[in-house]
């Protein structure tokens, strides 16, 4: 018997429903949307798209959203587009691959059902899902959309009851949304890609988000701190009660007593009014007034009163859990959300804080029951939103049901978080129906006198409140209002104006004022709120997306901005202004409500936005005289809206990089000294100081605040960082062959014939060593050398990258030809490839020549070496004029290789990556000079490094001399064996063998290791055998010595691995920013490698174990993690 089908979003909801309705009814679950944009890469491919039609319509390319611009030119066209119910903008929508599968068992169902009813949640994200599940399913029977804001029985059958079409105006609102945000930050992230590299992203409401971090930070750095001082007087009256009143003023002046009375710069604000009391002048009142008697001028009353708070919106449920509770946004909406799922409370994204009468009900009979009538107002409170931008679709935030479980009741039934989720909520919508907290206020205020005194008068205040009815605070308190509320609570005696009491004695406390307080996410939550940034169900998100893109860390609640968070708020401000303006996102937003409201039009506002002049035309303008000017290239036609916004930028990248990136650069401040600004970039995945455009630099702490980075402590930084190692002293060339025991060390020997090689005393992670001769030197991270030569190019597709930039530059490259031959897959075989090389060998032409010429390929592997060539041959034709980078891009694309990344498992991550080397190759002027510093990375790559040697226990940097290092250098000492000898072990192991024998020829060596001093000998009798010796014996033990080591048991001891955490520059543990774990440097079976517990990274090449540093460590994990995904 066919079944009515019902279709939620989630499992949990699914289930939870499944229990109100009867057999009758069958219900799944969509797990949330089942379609998603097409990515724009994936354009191209689809069966939708066709050439003839499509290869013009850019957004379609770029975006994965159909546009038609003709509409906006032809009336005839835009009517008869309204007449037809055709649209303009067209998202292409895909279904992805992990909902095909839930697809499937819909279709399913929806064969055995005689009704569809769509229960998804009822706002703009709901009803869109809704919508997409009728596009996909095309059902042929009666569609009805339910909606409801509690998952309760009554709520349900109710909602079956009143069933109501799909509203399409929302559908409309969040599509544009959708569209908005794909475009925005498509387009935001792409440009700041290329100016800040991999990781940096932007967007319609995060970029005003950080926008607003970085403005708080920034305040904070132009805040200056003032001393100022206070008095508090134990005042006693003639019945002996003691209490304290505060010094208010000094000879007629009120007296400074916080922030409200001083500016950013530490000035007092109405100096004519208000006096700062001084150190001195606070000893003067301490002094003068002890003992003293005071006369009670002023007794006022009045009585005091404070109302409840409305019950939850989803703004000030997360701000409330996150303050009370801890935790994040995230978390808070994480629990709401399996609470709603779960019948316990109503849904937890709404912007109302009304309550249905049926709550109302509930709540005042659950108040009656616990507290009594007393605490009932005479009629139920209600309350609407101050928010110009709340929907208020749903009611507040409140327990479920016609009667309110208490927490007690679901004390078994919820884990330790959602009892106090729940809890929270229930307190806050039962004390938003209780009366009013009222009492009485009363401020007394004595005055002082002493004549002919520098302070010759003083005026004290007190303030005291008696609460006569403790109403809603009988269930529920807001630490915040307490804290505020702190000495209101004195308790005074009875006073009467012009009676006497005396200052039994003064206290004085010195104070500073306080910088502005950084956001934390609850008070960032409420911001948001209150400037219509975002929607509450999103502000979440946000949050979580500024700290997983590294935009800020946290410091205990407080979220600090990085120099990265800076550096994109600097280049969105100076490159799109408007979209950082906090009007620009709430006016968006209202545009969206007016969609939802079906008062506008949703193409005609995104073709009034995209391609007219809305808001951009003094960008245009400013442009447009840069041109004039010549800051830009003129031959860039000036066209408007945002698409034209985006190409005027994008050509200023082509042609200015530098210069925007410069201006990009937080600027920390100017150098007395120097005469010279210091600034604070951010590249290649790590902040940095630098001196002026191209001056020295040093790495900076990523979780240094940047209102603590003064001019004084950068300039400390690069001091350090400059720092040259000591030099102990040289050895002759000879000795230098002998310490090394390797011909390599020719091709760095010869500073001087006589002196051969200094030895350098350095200071490296596991802390001080030595080490002979320099290691190669690298170019320096702020040059564009040393960021393309520190690309990460052991990773695969920077391998690929740089191959073809290589092989379409020198035809000649036979290894590059080779590497990029199948990548993408072209089906050429290992066997091929062979024939080919040794056709290139007979004729002594090229590997690309012979591949040219060659006839031994089946149809379809020559038909893709053809192409392959072709696209190579290219390069000396095609977009000539553009930077190397945008080159490469188009070479890869037209390759089909990023066709291939774009299908690899991790994606973005590994595009991002590339997008990072892409834009460093556009700082370059010719592809010479590319070739030229990657054939000079491969030379740093292959140079030897120099032999090191860690320090013994008893050296130290301040007593070890040439002698001690060369000892050490010479390390490992080796005792040969001149004939055969058999070792007796006594007293016998209790395990293996108790002879062996060392064979002749085989070598004994002593050594220094991580544990200390040991001897050991490899051998094919005796295995592997090792004995610890002392710091006092490395150097003067010989064979003999060995021998009688060995003849004794090995002590086994449990040695626990020595663990070396790397240390930031400000000498704390280094913390890795993904996994907030600290970070360490080991001695693997491969070698050498730092580790954060999770995930480990290999040093590469230009790195050492003795100089690696925590920024670079953290650059290693970083590149790890992309090349796991």
């Amino acid at each position: 018997m066919p079944k009515s089908l019902v279709i939620v979003e989630s499992p949990a909801k699914a289930k939870t429903i499944s229990r109100f309705l009867g057999d009758d009814y069958t219900v799944e679950a969509s797990v949330g949307h089942i379609r998603d944009l097409i990515q724009p890469k994936e354009v191209k491919t689809d069966k939708r798209f066709s050439a003839s039609i499509h290869i013009e319509n850019p957004t379609l390319l770029k975006f994965g959203i159909e546009s038609n611009s003709g509409s906006l030119s032809d009336p005839l066209v835009k009517e008869l587009q309204q007449q037809l119910g055709t649209k303009s903008w067209v998202p292409w929508y895909v279904e992805s691959l992990k909902s095909q599968k839930t697809i499937a068992q819909l279709k399913r169902a929806l064969k055995k059902a005689d009704a569809l009813y769509l229960a998804t949640d009822e706002d703009r994200e709901g009803e869109a899902i809704a919508w997409h599940l009728v596009e996909v399913l095309q059902p042929d029977l009666p569609v009805y959309r339910m909606v409801f804001h509690e998952i309760t029985e009554k709520a349900i059958l109710e909602a079956l009851q009143n069933t109501r079409a799909i509203d399409m105006n929302q559908v409309s609102a969040q599509e544009t949304r959708r569209v908005l945000d794909r475009i925005i930050g498509y387009d935001l992230s792409g440009l700041m890609r290329q100016v800040i590299g991999g990781g940096a992203t932007g967007g319609r409401v995060q970029s005003p988000t950080l926008r607003k971090i970085v403005e708080r930070e920034r305040e904070r750095i132009r805040f200056k701190s003032t001393a100022y001082w206070s008095a508090t007087a134990e005042l006693n009256s003639n019945d002996s009660l003691s209490f304290d009143a505060k010094l208010i003023g000094i000879n007629h002046k009120r007296v400074a007593s916080g922030k409200n009375d001083f500016n950013e710069n530490g000035e007092l604000k109405r100096p004519d009014e208000v006096v700062v009391l001084s150190e001195e002048n606070a000893a003067r009142v301490q002094e003068q007034f002890t003992s003293e008697p005071l006369t009670t001028t002023s007794i006022e009353t009045s009585p005091y009163r404070r109302q409840p708070k409305p019950p939850f919106t989803t703004s000030t449920f997360q701000q409330e859990v996150i303050n009370k509770l801890g935790g994040s946004s995230g978390a808070a909406m994480a629990i709401a959300q399996g609470l709603y799922q779960n019948g316990y409370i109503t849904y937890h994204r709404t912007d109302s804080p009304g309550l249905s009468d049926q709550a109302l009900n509930a709540a005042r009979k659950e108040v009656e029951e616990l507290c009594g009538a007393d605490y009932l107002p005479d009629k139920p409170r209600t309350y609407v939103t101050k928010s110009e931008s709340a929907q208020e679709a749903h009611e507040a935030i409140r327990p479920a049901g016609e009667t309110f479980r208490t927490p007690e009741e679901l004390r078994n039934e919820l884990n330790k978080d959602q009892l106090a989720v729940y809890e929270l909520i229930w307190k806050r919508t039962l004390a938003s129906q209780m009366t009013d907290e009222t009492g009485e206020t009363k401020r007394v205020t004595f005055e002082g006198e002493t004549p002919e005194l520098d302070i010759y008068h003083a005026t004290f205040s007190s303030t005291g409140r008696t609460i006569t009815h403790s109403g809603f605070k009988k269930i529920y308190r807001d630490e915040s209002e307490e804290l505020a509320d702190q000495g209101d609570d004195t308790i005074l005696p009875d006073l009467e104006e012009g009676q006497k009491v005396t200052a039994k004695s003064i206290e004085v406390h010195s104070h500073e004022t306080k910088p502005p307080a950084r956001f934390t996410e609850a008070s960032l939550v409420k911001w948001m709120e209150e400037a219509g940034i975002g929607r509450p169900s999103t502000f979440a998100a946000t949050i979580g997306k500024i700290q997983a893109r590294e935009y800020t860390h946290k410091m205990g609640r407080a979220l600090v901005p990085t120099v990265k968070a800076f550096v994109a708020t600097n280049f969105s401000e100076n490159e799109f202004e408007e979209i950082v303006q906090y009007e620009y996102t709430a006016n968006l937003n209202q545009k969206l409500d007016l969609i939802a409201d079906g008062t506008l039009v949703r193409d005609d506002f995104l073709n009034d936005w995209y391609f007219e002049t809305s808001g951009w035309k003094s960008e245009v303008d400013n442009v447009q005289n840069q041109i004039v000017k010549g800051n830009l290239n003129s031959k860039y036609n000036i066209k408007t809206g945002w698409s034209s916004k985006i190409e005027l930028i994008l050509n200023q990248i082509k042609v200015d990089l530098p210069r925007i990136r410069h201006e990009a650069a937080h600027s920390i401040g100017h150098d007395q000294e120097t005469s010279q600004y210091i600034f604070a970039r951010f590249a290649n995945q790590k902040p940095y100081v630098q001196i002026s455009v191209d001056g020295e630099t040093a790495s900076l702490p990523p979780t240094l605040p940047l209102d603590e980075l003064t001019v004084k402590k950068a300039k400390e930084l690069i001091d350090l960082a400059s720092q040259p190692d000591t030099v102990l002293g040289w050895v002759n060339r000879e000795k230098a062959i002998e310490i090394t025991s390797t011909t390599q060390v020719e091709k760095i020997l010869g500073y001087d014939p006589s002196k051969g090689l200094p030895v350098y005393l350095r200071n490296g992670s596991f802390g001080e060593y030595v080490s002979l001769g320099d290691f190669p030197k690298w170019p320096p991270m702020s040059s564009k050398e040393g960021r393309l030569m520190k690309q990460p190019h052991h990773l695969k597709v920077i391998k690929v990258a740089c191959a073809y930039l290589q092989a379409a530059a020198n035809p000649d490259d036979d290894n590059a030809i080779k590497i990029i031959l199948n990548e993408p897959k072209r089906g050429i075989g290992k066997k091929s490839i062979e024939n080919i090389e040794h056709i290139a060998a007979n004729e002594a032409i090229s590997f690309k020549e012979a591949l040219a010429k060659q006839k031994l390929l089946q149809d379809k592997p020559a038909k893709a070496v053809r192409k392959l060539i072709k696209n190579l041959n290219s390069w000396e034709t095609n977009n000539i004029d553009e930077p190397v980078g945008f080159r490469l891009r188009e070479l890869l694309i037209d390759a089909g290789y990023w066709k291939q990344i774009s299908r690899m498992d991790k994606a973005e991550d590994k595009i991002k990556i590339l997008e990072t080397l892409l834009a460093t190759l556009n700082e370059f002027s010719t592809i010479e000079n590319i070739l030229t510093t990657l054939t000079e990375r491969q030379e740093l790559k292959d140079a030897p490094k120099p032999k090191t040697a860690s320090l013994l226990e008893k050296m130290s940097a301040a007593n070890i001399t040439i002698e001690d290092a060369i000892n050490v250098l010479s390390l490992p000492r080796e005792l040969p064996i001149q004939e055969t000898i058999t070792v007796e072990i006594d007293p016998p192991p209790k395990k293996g063998d108790a002879t062996f024998k060392l064979l002749k020829d085989e070598m004994i060596t002593v050594n220094n290791g991580p544990f200390g001093p040991y001897i050991r000998i490899e051998g094919d009798d005796c295995g592997v055998q090792t004995r610890s010796i002392s710091e006092d014996d490395i150097f003067s033990i010989d064979l003999d010595g060995c021998l009688s080591l060995l003849a004794t048991p090995k002590k086994f001891q449990r040695r626990q691995t020595k663990t070396i955490i790397l240390k930031d520059n400000d000498g704390k543990p280094a913390i890795d920013s993904v996994s907030g774990k600290p970070i360490e440097v080991k001695t693997g079976k491969f070698g050498p490698y730092v580790t954060d517990g999770t995930t480990n990274a290999s040093l590469q090449l230009g790195d050492s174990i003795e100089q690696i540093t925590s920024e670079r460590a953290k650059e290693l994990l970083a590149d790890r993690r992309a090349q796991q995904n």
